[in-house]
């Protein structure tokens, strides 16, 4: 074998050898990352009292975070904790006025998310992800319209709703589409539908469709455009004699 090619071999080992841990990044979840409960329970109390940076009521949130981030945290401080809520990491420190409190707030990115129920893909914050979500949603809106001369449909956002606190779902206010409850990081597809008249005009409808993160149907709620609270409705043909109230 010719030596240029084996030394060729070895150059390719070397250069994967030194990509592989750029590639691969090691998440670890909150509850394994063996932290000072004291430490971290006081910052969080202090978080809520105004105290460094502020948290009030907010809901704290389990979340996965880059191994190599909390080494190097670590190894700069070593007295360092960390605690999420629904948007932002926050990192507990002996701050600039000698009290240990949240000092560093991130939102989510490349080192640390928050922890989601499996969802479906391509992700629905890509436009590959809604677009999906939306033609899912225009072929369900004619089999879930109670009004016989449906005409066509189009769609203007497809999202998921993010977290919902467990002090909302316990409350009879709880969002609902259609009778149905809405649950932490769903997808809702809304848009309008119109349907035909004894007339030249056409009756228009907004709908969402509520969805599963995994992109299961739940639900298609209906409304008329107008003012006041975004009430889904399940029956389209309620929803259009709403409008005539």
């Amino acid at each position: 074998m010719p030596k240029t090619h084996v030394k060729h071999k070895v150059v390719c080992v070397v250069v994967v050898l030194l990509l592989a841990p750029i590639g691969y990044a090691q998440m670890i979840r909150s509850v394994a990352l063996q932290q000072d409960m004291a430490k971290l329970n006081l910052c969080v109390d202090r978080a809520r009292h105004g105290v460094g940076l502020a948290i009030a009521d907010q809901d704290l949130v389990p979340f996965e975070i880059d191994a190599g981030y909390v080494a190097r945290a670590r190894k700069e401080d070593p007295n360092v904790t960390f605690f999420a809520t629904p948007g932002t990491l926050y990192e507990c420190k002996v701050a600039g006025n000698g009290l240990y409190s949240a000092e560093f707030g991130s939102g989510e990115s490349w080192f640390w998310h928050v922890i989601r129920p499996p969802s479906f893909q391509p992700s629905i914050n890509s436009d590959a992800g809604a677009h999906l979500a939306a033609d899912t949603c225009l072929k369900d809106v004619p089999q879930h319209a109670d009004l016989p001369a449906f005409d066509h449909a189009g769609y203007y956002t497809a999202h998921d709703v993010g977290y919902i606190s467990p002090r909302v779902t316990a409350k009879p206010t709880r969002p609902t589409v259609g009778g149905v409850p809405v649950s932490s990081y769903d997808v809702e597809v809304n848009g309008v539908a119109y349907f035909k008249t004894s007339g030249i005009d056409l009756l228009m409808l907004e709908f969402t469709c509520l969805y599963s993160p995994m992109l299961e149907l739940k639900a298609v709620g209906w409304r008329r455009d107008t003012p006041g609270p975004r009430v889904w409705l399940k029956s389209a043909r309620q929803s259009a004699a709403e409008g005539h109230k």
